[in-house]
Order: structure tokens, then sequence, then C-alpha cells
């Protein structure tokens, strides 16, 4: 199925391609070349009788599912489901049944279902909803709505932060890109969703709604505790707003996996910091992985702001992330490893970022062999 998505995409793919559009797929039996090599020819096969290019391409095709999203909005007679076609009235039905589950990608909900045999509550779709399926830019910077996928949202993000891109590579496979949404990992809350990190980093803002009042709430004011947020009772994520780039900031995004693709994060960073005058001037440290929640570790900030931006300013930073972080420690890491590695990475971010001397890799601030 991955590789037949990629052939109605790419009928002639590259190498890159293939690989990332079966980046989801582990084989236990280690037959990973002549699938490749499958994919890799795929450009030389011929036409099929049905759901070829052509067809999935076609003007009827297209119209049929236009005449789809043109009918009348769903909704079964029970109540336990229902897909609003507009935001006033997803509003308004979330507002009447606020124990009812907002369904976007379901890339979670779905394993509630199928992993840990839950019940659900009445559901509400948001795919249905255009004025969260867009994205735009404008003098406040990039909003994003709740309804777009991850595929649609990491290349707007990457034209001002293309130092996301390998990020956005490893957050997930290809079809789980295409169905979760950036607002739904914001929302889930999960202290190693990976966009959290990128956009405490950024200042990101979300724009809240419940019935018909509108709110935005800086992102770094809501997450409360493990999987708790500061969402009211009845209300929801419209869209996410990234402030405009300032063209002097250096940033940088890492990941701490054991593997490299298709792994949940030990630690993931992003990094911002903007220096004027040889002293940092603003400074973002966002960690996802360290604590209940994604979080800033703001004692190190405030440790580096106004200081000179150097590595001796950094070691001097470095052991403010114990006043931060008490890290836990489960299946992927220890606690004393994960503040460990969350020191080294800062350090990493200055020795790429400054243009300063570098140390040899083992002379790295407490590094261990």
């Amino acid at each position: 199925m991955s590789l037949f998505g990629l052939y109605l995409n790419f009928s002639d793919p590259d190498r890159t391609q293939v690989l990332d559009a079966l980046s989801g797929n582990l084989c236990r039996c280690t037959g990973y070349r002549p699938i490749i090599d499958a994919g890799l020819a795929m450009g030389s096969y011929p036409e099929p009788q049905r759901w070829g290019q052509r067809d999935a391409q076609s003007i009827e095709r297209r119209e049929r599912l236009r005449a789809l999203a043109a009918s009348p909005a769903l909704a079964t007679a029970d109540g336990k489901f229902s897909a609003p076609r507009d935001v006033a009235t997803l509003a308004s039905l979330y507002a009447a049944a606020p124990d009812s589950l907002l369904l976007a990608g379901g890339t979670d909900i779905g394993l509630w279902v199928t992993q840990q045999l839950r019940d659900l509550p009445p559901i509400i779709w948001l795919g249905d909803v255009a004025e969260l399926r867009g994205t735009r830019k404008d003098a406040d910077g990039l909003w994003i709505g709740a309804g777009v996928s991850i595929t649609d949202a990491w290349p707007v993000i990457l034209e001002s932060w293309p130092e996301l891109g390998e990020q956005a590579a490893r957050f997930a496979s290809t079809p789980i890109r295409n169905s979760a949404t950036l607002c739904g990992n914001l929302a889930n809350g999960s202290p190693i969703g990976d966009a959290l990190p990128a956009m405490l980093a950024l200042d990101a803002v979300l724009e809240l709604r419940n019935g018909d009042s509108v709110r935005t709430l800086p992102l770094n004011e809501f997450y409360l505790d493990y999987r708790r947020t500061a969402l009211a009772r009845g209300e929801f994520v419209t869209g996410v707003r990234i402030p405009p780039r300032d063209v002097t900031d250096r940033m940088a995004s890492y990941k701490i996996a054991r593997r490299q693709e298709q792994d949940i994060s030990a630690v993931s960073t992003t990094f911002r910091v903007r220096v004027e005058q040889g002293k940092v001037a603003q400074v973002r440290l966002a960690y996802g992985g360290m604590a209940g929640t994604a979080k800033r570790a703001t004692a190190t900030e405030n440790a580096l702001l106004g200081k000179p931006w150097t590595l001796a300013g950094i070691d001097a930073a470095r052991p403010a992330l114990a006043q931060d972080f008490q890290p836990f420690t489960d299946l992927r890491a220890t606690g004393d490893y994960r503040l460990l590695v969350a020191g080294q990475l800062l350090e990493r971010f200055f020795l790429e970022t400054s243009g300063e001397n570098v140390r040899l890799p083992g002379d790295f601030a407490g590094a261990t062999s």
C-alpha cells in the first residue's frame, strides 16, 4: 500500500522517495533490498487496467469526489457521529455536547480502539470543515488550520525555518503524515510529540474557540501537566499561528531515538537564539521527553540571556538544566541519560551555529565513554 501510494504520486520515483515511502514498514525478514528494487522499477511497469495514475487523476473521478464533498453534512441518527461543514456548526455541536471526541487524523484514537479496546464517546469529525484545512501567511506570520495534515503543514513551515527539515523527515511515516494533523499533535499534549518542541521554540500561539468566543493562548501556557491542557470545557483548537522569523535567528532541531526512522523520541529539542553585539538577546530552549509535558528550559534560558554567546557561557548555563528538568526513566532512556544528552545537544547547537573553534568529540563537557 505504501508503494502504491508512491506510484500514484510519482510514477518513476528515485531511491530517496522509495525509502521515505517505506519508512513506516519494519521488515523482520530483512527483505528490504528486493522491495526497494521493486519500487525503483515501478516506472517501467505498464499502466494497469484499473487504479492506475490516469484513473486516479481522471476528471470523472475528481467530479465524483467534488459531488461527495458538496453533499449535506453527515450525521448518524443516534448522534454518535457528526461531520459539520463549517466552524460555526462545529462550535455549536461541541458546546452542546462537550464530552464528544473531536476527531482529526485519528492516529492516536485508532490505537485507543484497537490496542486498549476502549469504547468511544460520540465523535465529531473535523475533516469536512473547510475553514480548518487551510494555511495562510500575512504580516502576523503563518497560520495553520486544525485540519491541516502533517504532510501539508511541514512544507509551509520549512519555507521560513528550513532547519526543521530533519524533524519533518523523521516525523512518522508517509501514511501517518497524510492522516495526522499538526494541531492534533499539539492538542494531544503528549510529552514526546515531535512537533511540540519546534512550535514552543517558535513562540507559536494557539487559536481556541468555545461557542462564539475566540481567544488566543501561547503554546508555552497551554500544557499544564501530563496530558492536561488549558482547554476549557467545550473549547477546541481552530489553528496555530507562528510569528514571522527574524532573519538573525540561529536555530537547530534534534531528535534522539534508538532508530533513525519510525521511533518515539527519547529526547527531542528545538533551540533558537538571537545574538546582538555578541550577547544573547533572545533564547528559546524547548525539550520533549524530559518531563510530563514538552516545555521550555526557562532556568537555562535565563542563565544564558544577556550573557556572551560563548562556549564558556554554555558551560556555565548547563547546570541550570537540572533545575528545569528531573527526567523520568523508561524503556527508551534513563533519567540520567536524558539530562546528559539535553546538555550535550545544547553544546552541539552552539558549536554548529557559532563558527567558534570546536572541541574534539571526546571533549564535550560531561561526555562519557
